[in-house]
This record gives structure tokens, sequence and C-alpha cells, in this order.
């Protein structure tokens, strides 16, 4: 299972690539009532990035899984706009993960499915991806059983 933390946490920074150009829009909220989360101005320019969003910025995903071969295990910054991939990549590792295991225990996998969870950033009002589950079912291969159980049953032999 994978889940943003909505409380915030550490941030790598704000990257930028090489040449980019900084926003030709800017605004001054320090002498103005706009400084209010909930303004509606405001929110509308953190959704559009003309205003950077705090929230966003300091959001963390982490695996809550047991899966050790799995991406996450320690908190890690996503951007919204690539949470849905990022997520969704996350979860398909961990599909893999449990084929094989049904696989290397004579087991058949009879359902996989995968949830993503999606939720709306308070301070900015920006949809992301939150986090996601995935749920598997195996069964006993009969044919495993078949075979194990019919073990030493029947012996031909000719001299």
């Amino acid at each position: 299972m994978y889940q943003a933390d909505r409380t915030g946490g550490t941030s790598a920074g704000n990257a930028r690539a090489v040449g980019a150009q900084s926003p030709a829009y800017s605004l001054d909220l320090t002498n103005t009532k706009k400084t209010d989360k909930t303004d509606p101005e405001t929110q509308r320019l953190k959704r559009t990035g003309k205003i950077e969003c705090q929230t966003c910025k300091e959001r963390t995903y982490q695996d809550g899984s047991n899966d050790p071969g799995v991406s996450f295990k320690a908190p890690g910054h996503i951007a919204a706009g690539s949470s849905g991939a990022v997520v969704m990549a996350h979860e398909q590792e961990h599909v893999g993960n449990e084929q094989a295991n049904a696989q290397r225990e004579g087991r058949r996998v009879v359902s996989q499915s995968v949830r993503l969870f999606s939720a709306v950033c308070p301070e900015c009002g920006k949809v992301y991806v939150s986090g996601g589950e995935t749920r598997t079912t195996t069964a006993s291969d009969p044919k495993t059983q078949q075979n194990e159980s019919s073990l030493g049953k029947q012996v031909d032999l000719s001299a």
C-alpha cells in the first residue's frame, strides 16, 4: 500500500531545469489580506503554479506494506501532476511480486486488483493521487496438489 502523508514532511527542495525561465507573473502578498489559504484568488494562483503551494511541496509518500522489494520504503516527494503514474507504477511492483510469490509457492493467482485513491489539496485545490492498494487472491493449484497426492501410490517396475 502506498500512502501520501497529508501532514507534510521534508522535501528535496525546489528543482528547476537548466535554462528554465522564471514565471512571468509575480504576486507580493506580504502587505495584503490575501495570505489566507482559503482565499479564492490565492488558491487559483497556487493551482496554476504562480505561487508555490507549501502543502504540495511538503507532501511525502511512503510504502506501508511488508513487501521489501518495492520502492518508497523511505518517505519521498512526488509532484502532484505525476503522482498518478508513480503510484500506479509502485502498485504494479506489488502485482509482480505477488505473482512471483504465488508461482514460487505452487499457487495460482485467482484475481488481482489495484485501486488508486485521490484527494484534493486543502491549500491550493489541486487533485492528486494520495495512495494505492493492491489486492491479490490466490488458490492452491489443482495440478500441483494432484501430483503431490499421487506420489508413491503407483509404481510400475519390470525385472
